[in-house]
């Protein structure tokens, strides 16, 4: 017989329930810091026209004669004397002088004609890019985002970033012409996402677009049959929906398919068969594990797909879920769902919850299981936010001390050394305007430059994909997860989005530290073996300790060793500056004003030092 339901308090306003969740969002920059310039060894052969389907890739695949060649390539060849190489190019390593592990290949300096208007948004002299702004008060996410930073100090960081990489990367005589776009409808209102992507796509006429509702594929679907990239457009899409709508969709973070290749090497290699120990009650702990699954739905289910490879994945390491419960991401009614949910779970004798879902959910689901007496372990699956101690200093703390799992942000270390900030101060010499975010502006708008400098001269979305499946792949180190795109072997289809790699992490109730948001506070996720990262296979059959402190980490005071990134001299530093001391006194004078308000390039003559 089902548990009854406790009774549910008043509810309050959702912001002033969530009242320490405002400027928690800023977590996801530890996302964005990383996702800089990732990509595959292998090159490609792209399909043509919009809505083609998934873009091919294999190491011999035919390579546009448009697609600029490498540094390393051109030794590879024997050719490297016949090309005019940057100056900011570093010969030993093939890559550009930026001080980050995901530095891109160097490629020729381009001269003669690009071919002009090459694709819809694209002339002579300009890219045109949507930036899509979030209706007021009806993202939740974009909301928050809003109250970190003004939005014009924001704006001005996504500028100083785009001429950042423009100066840096080879652009082909063009730069990127930003355009802000305001949102009509709330987060999940299909009608008007696609109302909105046929203006962004027809009115405006961009060639991609930044950012998009992230309760509903509509937007981002609708601009791939105009024939328009989108980035992290959408917070809940499957990796089938990529494929459909390749090679437009472009993302920071692995899709639900291809972090389950992870999740199942965890459960069926660590936890299947055995005692659920880590639970809070000891009449669990001595049962041998029993698996529920939550995870979350859109209105109209787009996630069946994925739920069938969970149930496929677990037949194959020999385990299935006794209990699968969804839920959709109404916050009017999460609460009651939450209760129902729970009592499903503790009705079918479910010792370890695996939990696939959004941020908030775990508070209610957490609060339910406190309600009911009821203390399974807590599996996270990094999804977005739940594995951040911001976030999980929310959740009833009786159960998150049992909450374990994987995640796919890298270990933490001090914001500065963020490859966005670090990268910021290291060109402008100052920290970036708008410093809670700025992270996850840098995010989109790297991924968005270095497909431009690896399209060649004739950008189109089919170029654009064949450079980025070219890059190669980088990371792999505590703080530096492995990023890559294409095919390299490390799931079934090409990839379209950024980190590869997870880390095992567990919930230390007790810990005293600073969040992400620099708050101190009791609770702190530990990383496992220093913050060890896994690609899909990788993780060892009963290899993971838990719940141990030994060799684990909390937040390194500094990068480790193998995640140092190369060191040099800022751009600022060859035309007036000394070679160390410069520091914040270093300025460099923005280029005239170019259409959309952004500065031009700043020619290297002008640079200087000081006042």
């Amino acid at each position: 017989m089902t548990a009854p339901l406790p009774s549910m308090p008043p509810k309050a306003s959702p912001l002033k329930r969530w009242g320490p969740v405002i400027g928690i969002v800023v977590v996801v920059a530890i996302v964005g810091a990383i996702v800089v310039l990732g990509g595959s060894d292998d090159t490609t052969d792209t399909a043509s026209g919009p809505g083609t389907g998934a873009t091919e890739t294999s190491a011999g695949g035919e390579v546009p004669d448009s697609l600029p060649i490498t540094y390393d390539e051109a030794v590879e060849a024997g050719t490297v004397d016949d090309y005019t190489w940057p100056d900011n190019c570093d010969t030993e390593t093939g890559r550009l002088m930026m001080p980050t592990v995901y530095a891109a290949p160097c490629v020729p300096v381009f001269e003669g004609d690009n071919g002009g208007a090459t694709w819809q948004g694209v002339t002579e002299d300009t890219i045109k890019v949507a930036f899509y702004r979030a209706a007021e008060n009806n993202d939740l996410l974009s909301t928050l985002q809003g109250k970190l930073d003004e939005p014009e100090d924001a704006m001005a960081t996504r500028r100083a970033y785009l001429e950042m990489f423009t100066d840096l990367y080879e652009t082909y005589g063009r730069r990127v012409e930003l355009v802000e776009f305001q949102a009509t409808g709330a987060a999940d209102d299909e009608t008007a996402a696609i109302a909105d992507a046929r203006e962004v796509a027809q009115d405006l006429g961009v060639f991609a677009s930044i950012g998009g509702p992230v309760l509903t594929g509509a937007y981002a679907e609708e601009l791939a049959k105009q024939g328009v990239l989108c980035f992290g457009c959408g917070a809940a899409n499957p990796d089938a929906k990529y494929q459909e709508n390749a090679p437009y969709w472009w993302g920071p973070q692995a899709s639900a398919e291809q972090f389950l290749n992870i999740v199942s090497d965890f459960v069926g290699g660590q936890l299947l068969g055995k005692p659920a120990e880590f639970a809070g009650s000891e009449e669990i702990q001595g049962q041998e594990r029993v698996f529920g699954v939550v995870h979350f739905e859109q209105e109209v289910p787009v996630f069946s797909e994925v739920e069938a490879e969970v149930a496929e994945r677990g037949a194959e390491r020999g385990y299935e879920s006794a209990l699968t419960e969804t839920y959709t991401l109404d916050f009017a009614v999460m609460p009651e769902r939450a209760q129902s949910i729970i009592a499903k779970m503790k009705e079918a004798d479910v010792t370890t919850i695996i939990f696939l879902g959004d941020p908030i959910m775990p508070i209610y689901l957490t609060e339910a299981a406190t309600a009911q007496d009821y203390y399974p372990e807590w599996i996270l699956t990094g999804t977005v936010l739940t594995d951040t101690a911001a976030l999980a200093r929310l959740y009833d703390q009786d159960q998150w001390a049992h909450a374990f799992g994987l995640s796919s942000l890298p270990a933490r270390a001090p914001r500065e050394e963020g490859a966005s900030w670090r990268l910021h101060t290291w060109y402008f010499g100052e920290e970036p305007q708008a410093p809670n975010t700025q992270a996850i502006i840098f995010g989109d708008v790297s991924m968005l430059m270095q497909g431009i400098q690896m399209a060649g001269p004739d950008l189109t979305p089919e170029t654009f994909a064949a450079g980025m499946f070219r890059l190669p792949e980088n990371g792999g180190g505590p703080t530096t997860p492995t990023i890559s795109f294409g095919d390299h072997g490390h799931f079934a289809n090409p990839d379209y989005l950024g980190i590869d790699d997870m880390t095992v992490v567990w919930w230390d109730v007790d810990e005293v530290g600073l969040d992400e948001q620099a708050v101190e506070a009791t609770g702190m996720y530990r990383y496992v073996d220093g913050g060890k990262r896994y690609l899909p296979g990788e993780m060892e059959p009963g290899t993971v300790t838990l719940f141990d402190e030994e060799g684990t980490v909390l937040v390194y005071d500094e990068v480790p060793d193998e995640d140092v990134p190369p060191d040099y001299p800022s751009p600022e530093q060859g035309a007036g500056c000394p070679a160390v001391g410069c520091g914040t006194e270093c300025r460099r004078p923005p280029g005239p004003a170019g259409p959309g308000g952004q500065p031009a390039r700043a020619a290297p003559a002008v640079r200087r030092c000081g006042g």
